[in-house]
């Protein structure tokens, strides 16, 4: 379709804001979504003051500087009435540029050699979050803090965001990411994963740069009437049913659970499970509740291919009455509720060559295509770009944490959760500032017949989650149990220090088995050692 266009262009590089005039812009792309924008433009400067002309290249010397660079973009046509001008929001967004491209034109008619006269400029962009958080891979541990201060404090000073849903703003015991470029999981990854699993809504609001975050999309706005005469083609488009029976397993042998979630449309023996291990019931029912609230069965959606700029604002997040008032068959769209623009397609190139044509003024000739694909208002479903999950576990170093007796004392302590009475181990994680995170107080060192809890200051290795860990291993000897080589000893010790504990040990002297059974206390010892052809019992008490 042809369109005369009034295109607004804002591009600061360098720290600089050029304005640039709509009849300089030589092609502009936009897909926008509901959480954010693609797009490219290109533009002409005329670069002639030192041949005689008048205009001069401002823009050349600020486009080739690293700093980071913005984009604000606004569409409106151009041919509507001064009344109808007024009513209308254009279609605006903005980014952050991530590739930038200038070709100089050069002239050697009427020259001495070449000469440069215009340049054409693109740049190519993406909203801030898309554009920064995909190169963001940080790795960080926080503790009693929400989601939302993980992204206020990693989020960067370019995004702005709103907070209206509980759980992003509630506190967890811990939160841990590791994003390795490697695996190619970054911020956005991570952040867009959050949202999914825990069914919340991200959108981008274009106009104003602004993301938000919430339980629900929005309800807010009134419906304005599209006409059916703006629409070349309207397509109702009803999505695949999903056909599986929902269900959460909790694997924990005490009391292993099996909740099935209805789908009055799942096909039989059609599964889609969520495997849970607890001893927590409430951490079960919540899951449940979770998987509940996905919507299972999906709404119609529209798509429209438009044969004119529509006369009403058409931008992600806006509400159209898609009915008989705008001239549109019931038989077809048989909704009486409006429906949300959630996916544009805007492209438009200038239809008159050479930079000399509409230079300077606000509006172009263009070459333009419009599509728009829309939902019906009531639809829940989140929509989200597809992403690369982030990678767990990671593994972290810690130092177990015991408040018992004494500081320099080696003595374990359980802690109980206030909230769940489950018993945990505390460890201090020193990579992170010694925060202390909370593990189970499992068996980790084998057979559960031995009763032999990591203590403190033990090394551990940390088996760690986005919001829980476990205790994998022990790292190290504790001070005095490692025995010399030669002997090839074996050796239990138990107790809390060098002068409160007992000593099993079995090694070999001349190649011939030794058992050294030895309790200390302060100065009291009691021994019992068997040798080749020797039995040796001793209490005494050491001097000094």
């Amino acid at each position: 379709m042809k369109e005369r266009l009034k295109i607004t262009l804002s591009v600061k590089v360098g720290g600089v804001s050029h304005a640039i005039p709509g009849g300089n812009i030589r092609a502009l792309e936009l897909e926008m979504t509901s959480y954010g924008v693609l797009g490219s433009i290109s533009f002409v400067v005329q670069d002639d003051q030192s041949y005689g002309g008048k205009y001069k290249d401002e823009v050349l010397a600020d486009f080739q500087k690293p700093d980071l660079g913005e984009v604000e973009v606004s569409v409106l046509p151009s041919h509507w009435d001064t009344s109808l001008a007024k009513t209308v929001k254009p279609v605006a967004t903005k980014g952050i540029i991530l590739e930038k491209r200038v070709i100089e034109h050069t002239y050697t008619r009427g020259f001495d050699g070449a000469v440069v006269l215009f340049r054409t400029y693109s740049v190519r962009f993406a909203d801030a979050a898309r554009a920064l958080w995909t190169q963001h891979f940080p790795c960080n541990l926080l503790v009693a803090k929400a989601f939302k201060d993980a992204l206020e404090a990693y989020k960067g000073s370019a995004i702005t965001a709103t907070y209206s849903w509980d759980v992003i703003t509630a506190q967890r015991p811990m939160i841990f990411f590791h994003l390795d470029p490697a695996y190619g999981a970054s911020f956005y990854d991570l952040v867009i994963w959050f949202v999914r699993e825990n069914n919340g809504v991200f959108s981008f609001d274009h106009a104003n740069g602004k993301y938000s975050f919430a339980d629900a999309k929005s309800a807010e706005g009134t419906a304005a009437t599209l006409s059916r005469d703006e629409v070349a083609s309207l397509m109702s488009d009803l999505p695949a049913v999903p056909r599986w029976q929902p269900r959460v397993l909790n694997s924990y042998a005490e009391s292993p659970k099996t909740e099935v979630i209805t789908n009055a449309q799942a096909a039989t023996s059609i599964t889609r499970d969520v495997l849970l291990r607890t001893p927590v019931a409430g951490e079960v029912d919540a899951r449940t509740t979770l998987e509940k609230a996905r919507p299972l069965l999906p709404k119609r959606e529209i798509e429209l291919h438009f044969r004119c700029m529509p006369t009403v604002l058409v931008a992600p997040g806006s509400l159209l009455d898609i009915s008989s008032k705008g001239g549109f068959s019931d038989e077809l769209i048989a909704s009486s509720e409006p429906f949300r623009v959630y996916w544009l397609s805007f492209s438009a190139s200038a239809l008159k060559g050479g930079p000399e044509i509409d230079y300077g003024d606000t509006a172009a000739d263009f070459e333009t295509s419009l599509v728009a694909r829309l939902e019906q208002k009531s639809d829940k479903a989140v929509r989200l770009p597809v992403v690369a999950e982030p990678r767990f576990p990671g593994y972290l170093e810690g130092k177990v944490v015991s408040e018992q007796w004494e500081d320099t004392d080696i003595t374990y302590q359980v802690y109980q959760d206030e909230n769940t009475s489950v018993d945990q181990y505390k460890v201090k994680i020193p990579l992170f500032d010694n925060q202390v995170i909370t593990c189970p107080f499992d068996p980790h060192q084998g057979s559960g017949n031995f009763y032999i809890p990591a203590y403190r200051d033990a090394r551990v290795l940390v088996e760690i989650y986005f919001d829980r860990a476990n205790v994998a291993r022990l790292l190290d000897w504790r001070p005095g149990a490692r025995v010399p080589m030669d002997g090839q000893g074996e050796h239990l010790l138990l107790g809390v220090s060098d002068k409160s504990n007992t000593s099993i040990l079995h090694d070999y002297e001349d190649k011939k088995p030794v058992l050294q059974i030895k309790r200390t206390n302060e100065k009291d010892t009691a021994m019992v050692r068997i040798e080749e052809g020797k039995l040796t019992i001793q209490v005494k008490e050491n001097q000094g």
